[in-house]
């Protein structure tokens, strides 16, 4: 009889998911990559099972986790959020980087702008795409050669990756979330292209250019210009 309950709760056991039967450093990676693209894909993994409980809780895991449902600004905050924003930080999630430098250098609240420069620069050397954007914007602005030479790398390299745009989007939408405080920027008292009279000039292939895609930009014409142009759109962005 005894054999027989045995049998029974062998049989009654769910069988693992093929998801859960990886090798834990291959799970963490999966996860991962799910937590950079949506934050409420891994709430949902989280309350599936505690094995991924244990994953979504690993430092590399909120490393990478996508914060675009939080907003820039915590106007109400809750104990729950903080904490596990705070746990993003500590883990050195690059958006939270980002965010912080994107708030110290143009937030009316906020005095500690070179501070926020740095921090800015730090997420745009791991890869953060608006940090890039802003960062290299920043160093456009500014009237030293060698600093304009590094924006121009900086923006070189989200021009070739086409995420010019998607990066601008995304800084714009960003910056609705508190009241600009430029202490950071001067306007340009030169344009970038030294050939104005004589040049070509550059526009988007269709559409204007403010609304394009990175297809739209047309890299036959005076890159040059084209920086120009980015940066009287950047200029109206945060008040330069």
């Amino acid at each position: 009889m005894a054999s027989k309950i045995i049998s029974k709760k062998k049989t009654n056991k769910k069988p693992l998911a093929a998801i859960q039967q990886l090798p834990k450093d291959l799970l963490i990676e999966v996860v991962a990559s799910i937590a950079s693209q949506s934050f409420h894909d891994v709430h949902n993994m989280k309350i599936c099972c505690r094995d991924f409980l244990k994953i979504t809780e690993e430092d590399y895991v909120l490393q990478k986790i996508c914060l675009d449902s939080f907003p820039l600004i915590q106007w109400f905050p809750n104990e729950k959020a903080l904490s596990f924003l705070k746990r993003c930080m500590k883990s050195g999630n690059v958006e939270i980087l980002f965010r912080e430098g994107f708030r110290e250098c143009f937030s009316y609240s906020n005095e500690n702008n070179f501070g926020g420069l740095d921090k800015l620069k730090t997420a745009a050397q791991k890869g953060h795409k608006e940090a890039i954007y802003m960062y290299g914007m920043i160093l456009l602005c500014s009237e030293n050669l060698d600093s304009r030479n590094q924006g121009l790398e900086y923006m070189r390299f989200l021009r070739k990756s086409k995420n010019i745009v998607s990066s601008r989007n995304k800084v714009h939408c960003l910056s609705k979330s508190f009241w600009k405080n430029n202490k950071m920027s001067m306007r340009r008292q030169t344009h970038l292209c030294n050939f104005k009279e004589t040049c070509k000039g550059w526009k988007p292939k269709e559409g204007r250019w403010s609304f394009i895609n990175d297809d739209d930009d047309d890299t036959n014409l005076c890159e040059f210009c084209r920086w120009d142009y980015e940066l009287e759109f950047f200029y109206q962005l945060f008040n330069i």
